[in-house]
Parts: structure tokens; C-alpha cells; sequence
């Protein structure tokens, strides 16, 4: 190959922790929360009673419910994903118990009196990074300071990854609640959402660009080049076609 352009139908799905990078998944403090309240309790609830969450997506009602749409045979790897999460992202676990524990500290002790003394008692993880305060309905409330999270240890970027793939169905199954696990038919690259790169290879949908490079760029392995290559043709997409009405 020399000069060719991204393929149509090449998916780039964004990821956070191998789940489906939504916006509340981006901000640390959300990011926190969903994962200590949603993902690792889907994770182990599926580790718990897999057929469980098989026979329940059996039902169409169920779709959008927390139910990891794997077999069993993916066990290991969702156990593995379990035990990475503990591990790898414990700082964020971390945050999302010092913003429960804030909040129940708030709603027990702030009585609508100054809450200046209440900040002595704010948990090490969110020192710094949040302010107290009382809502327009003088409810106590934790703002938090979400542009220095994104200067410190809780924005992790090495968490951000984008599985490529092919796919020419418009139906898919319901994203937010199974994790994105590897498989033949996916290249999963462990690179930020802001590396420049995406924007090389994003602008070959339109613009032809050299294949040796944007491989040598993305460091794909020997491994995937194959499954890497089917995203790419030589073809130029259709052109625009002019649909304004005319009068």
C-alpha cells in the first residue's frame, strides 16, 4: 500500500478502563463515581452469576440494564479487568470514597450556620480540589475545583484507549454496560484521546495519507498489522453529494 484512505466503516470507540468513554467518564470525579458505583459492581456481579446476565439479555426488555453481554467463557478476562481496575486505578477509587464520605459529612453536620469549620474535616484525597457550599434551596453541597483534578493524579491518561474495528451493522448492542474486552476483530491502542496521531489518521477518511507511516506512528505490532491493514483502501470515499433544494 501507499497512499489510502481510511475505510467508512472503520469504528473508533473510545475508551476509558476498557469501558465505553461516555462524557461522565472523561472528568475525574465523575469518572470516580461511575467507576466505584456502576463498573466494579457490574464486574462483580457478572463474576458472581454470569448465566444470570446471559438469561436476562435474553429479554429485550432488559436492554440498557446493568447485564455484561459476554459468555462464560470470558470470566478470566472480566476477572482480570476486576483486578486491574483495584489495582491500576486506585487513586480514582480512592476519590470517589472521600466524595461519599464528604457528602454524608456535609448533610449530618452542615446546619445552615457558616460551613467554614467543616473544611478541617474534608478528606486528605479532595483537599485542595473542592469548595463547600450551601444550593439556592440551602442544601450543603460540594463544588468541586474540576480544572485542577485535570492537573493532578486523578486525570489519568494512560486509562484512555480507542479500539479500531470494522463494522458494516448499524445495531450494536447497549454500550455503557459491559466493558470492551479484546478480540480478533479489534485493535485496542493505548494512546490519549489529545495525541496527535488520531488526528492523522482521522483526516485519511478524506485526505490519503502514507500507510508505512500512520502504522510506524500508531507502533502497531506484528500481530495486528493484519486486521490494522483491512481498515484502509485505496478507493477515495464518494464525494459529497449536493442535496440543497433548488428554487
Amino acid at each position: 500500500m501507499a497512499l489510502v484512505y481510511l475505510k467508512p466503516n472503520a469504528i473508533a470507540e473510545p475508551l476509558f478502563n476498557q469501558w465505553y468513554a461516555w462524557s461522565y467518564l472523561i472528568p475525574p470525579a465523575s469518572a470516580a463515581l461511575y467507576m466505584a458505583r456502576s463498573h466494579l459492581k457490574i464486574l462483580e456481579s457478572f463474576i458472581e452469576a454470569p448465566q444470570v446476565h446471559q438469561e436476562a439479555l435474553k429479554d429485550p426488555a432488559m436492554r440498557g440494564a446493568p447485564f455484561v453481554n459476554y459468555g462464560v467463557d470470558r470470566l478470566p478476562e472480566v476477572q482480570a479487568l476486576l483486578d486491574r481496575t483495584r489495582t491500576q486505578q486506585a487513586n480514582l477509587l480512592q476519590l470517589a470514597e472521600a466524595i461519599q464520605t464528604l457528602d454524608e459529612l456535609l448533610q449530618e453536620e452542615a446546619n445552615g450556620y457558616s460551613i467554614e469549620p467543616l473544611y478541617a474535616k474534608v478528606p486528605e484525597a479532595l483537599k485542595g480540589y473542592v469548595e463547600l457550599v450551601y444550593d439556592t434551596h440551602h442544601h450543603p453541597s460540594i463544588r468541586v475545583m474540576e480544572g485542577l483534578l485535570y492537573q493532578s493524579q486523578y486525570y489519568d491518561r494512560t486509562a484512555q484507549s480507542i479500539a479500531l474495528f470494522l463494522s458494516d451493522e448499524d445495531a450494536r448492542s447497549f454500550v455503557l454496560s459491559t466493558p470492551r474486552l479484546k478480540d480478533q476483530n479489534s485493535i485496542h491502542l493505548q494512546i490519549p484521546f489529545a495525541d496527535s496521531r488520531w488526528d492523522q489518521l482521522f483526516q485519511m477518511r478524506s485526505i490519503p495519507g502514507d500507510y508505512s507511516q500512520i502504522k510506524e506512528s500508531l507502533k502497531i505490532s506484528p500481530s495486528d498489522e493484519s486486521l490494522f491493514a483491512s481498515l484502509f483502501t485505496e478507493t477515495p470515499p464518494n464525494p459529497l453529494q449536493n442535496t440543497q433544494t433548488k428554487p
